[in-house]
């Protein structure tokens, strides 16, 4: 019973994208990631331990150097 009328008012409440480009454009951080990643919520955390790894490689190959967790 996930209410999403602000998520469906505005994207970046789940996803921040736009404000992500503009703290690039304004210098604020180097750039954003050409690729974006999600995990359902609804599954149990040691299922997730072989997919956050192969993410952690992934995310290593493509020089990223911080990430931003957006819990909803």
């Amino acid at each position: 019973a996930y209410d999403q009328t602000d998520a469906r008012r505005d994207p970046n409440v789940v996803f921040p994208i736009d404000r992500l480009n503009e703290l690039a454009r304004r210098k604020i951080i180097s750039s954003v990631a050409a690729y974006h990643y999600s995990f359902m919520g609804a599954t149990q955390i040691k299922q997730l331990e072989t997919k956050a790894h192969e993410l952690a490689g992934l995310l290593k190959q493509d020089g990223v150097d911080a990430v931003l967790l957006t819990p909803i």
